[in-house]
């Protein structure tokens, strides 16, 4: 049998998700929250894609920190300078200095003379649904570790392993961590275990990812 490597996994994973899960999108070691999984996937949302392009709004966000204050806001709220910069994870500079200068040069938002902020628009997710895959050749062990901190951002995870290395990993594990199974051939990809669809636990690291996948195929 000629070697194979973790990198000979790829194409037949991107194929499984582009033709089997029908993601829109599928981008290779996707920086979007804790780790890097090899493989990160989305269902655009076209409703939410059409209704940012009639607002004319940006492509995406291009960074967490802009994602942060669109998420405390609601479209027709207004809220202090005082009630954001308590409720986010950068410094108060960053804040007035950057983000806000920012977000109001994009358009996305719209600052008041009495030190309030609000939308300028509705912002929506441009997302129905985001996977992640950690591809291992056989160290499935490894790769739950690394696959469930995807969790954070993803609505589903999954693990992929090389098809002669699937039968030893425990499915009980992966159920604890609500994680799927991927075994992989040369020439294609297979779920073996599918990965529960569910709430992101950090809303923000999935917003993120969600405009990262956004600027891929809907950005003008």
């Amino acid at each position: 049998m000629p070697s194979r490597c973790e990198a000979d996994m790829i194409e037949p994973i991107r194929h499984l998700m582009q033709n089997e899960m029908l993601l829109d999108v599928v981008v290779q070691e996707c920086r979007a929250g804790y780790g890097i999984p090899d493989l990160v996937g989305a269902a655009i949302s076209k409703k939410g894609c059409e209704l940012r392009r009639k607002s004319g709004l940006p492509g995406a966000l291009d960074h967490h920190h802009l994602v942060e204050i669109v998420l405390i806001l609601r479209p027709g709220l207004r809220r202090s300078f005082e009630y954001l910069s308590k409720r986010v994870s950068f410094s108060e500079s960053t804040f007035f200095r950057k983000v806000l200068p920012q977000l109001r040069a994009y358009g996305v938002v719209e600052i008041h003379h009495d030190g309030y902020v609000q939308l300028s628009a509705e912002f929506p997710n441009p997302t129905n649904y985001i996977v992640a895959v950690e591809a291992k050749q056989n160290r499935w062990r490894q790769a739950i570790l690394q696959a469930r901190r995807y969790r954070y951002f993803a609505e589903e995870a999954y693990v992929a392993i090389w098809k002669d290395a699937a039968a030893r990993v425990d499915k009980a594990l992966l159920r604890r961590h609500r994680l799927g199974l991927i075994q992989v051939e040369n020439d294609g990809a297979e779920i073996i275990v599918e990965a529960p669809r569910l709430r992101p636990r950090n809303p923000s690291m999935n917003r993120y990812c969600a405009e990262i996948m956004f600027a891929q195929v809907c950005s003008p």
